[in-house]
């Protein structure tokens, strides 16, 4: 049987450093979503399920880009909660996320328009296969309800959760 990770986060406009990949949280969040995935890759891991944003989505999205080039055996599903999310996005992160989307293993589109809620399916969809999830977001935050929300869901289905608090998280 096939061992699956969802990974799901919030908006990086909730995270401490914002859109600033360069800042120290940024980075290690970075390393500590490596460690994981290669942590479950070796415990039999080969599916990850990843729900699609500009912020864990697509730094998710992209450390398996990488890892997929020496491992076949691994898969990434990426959902897209809507067609146009990327819009309105810098061309730069546009250009890593459709470069993201082209190296999965399957893309998903959960809805065709921005719907209230998209997001939030896109979570369970990824959620729903999954053994284990990786949730990046502030339990704390009330703009981050959508991951709050697919948490709880993931806790009724007793799938393992693994919960990355971006306020928390520095390089040691």
């Amino acid at each position: 049987m096939t061992k699956t990770c969802a990974i799901i986060g919030c908006s990086p406009m909730w995270f401490p450093w914002g859109f600033d990949e360069e800042d120290e949280g940024c980075a290690a969040l970075k390393l500590i979503l490596i460690n994981q995935i290669t942590r479950l890759r070796s415990e039999g891991c080969t599916r990850f399920s990843v729900s699609m944003d500009c912020g864990a989505g697509l730094y998710a999205a992209e450390i398996l880009h990488g890892l997929k080039e020496t491992d076949g055996e691994l898969e990434a599903i990426c959902y897209v909660p809507y067609e146009e999310q990327a819009t309105k996005w810098t061309p730069e992160l546009r250009d890593r996320y459709f470069n993201a989307l082209a190296a999965c293993s399957e893309v998903v589109n959960v809805a065709y328009e921005k719907t209230v809620g998209c997001e939030f399916k896109a979570h369970l969809e990824a959620i729903k296969e999954a053994d284990t999830v990786i949730a990046v977001y502030d339990p704390d935050n009330p703009r981050c309800e959508q991951e709050a929300a697919a948490v709880a869901v993931a806790g009724m289905l007793n799938k393992q959760i693994l919960t990355l608090d971006p306020k928390a998280i520095r390089l040691k």
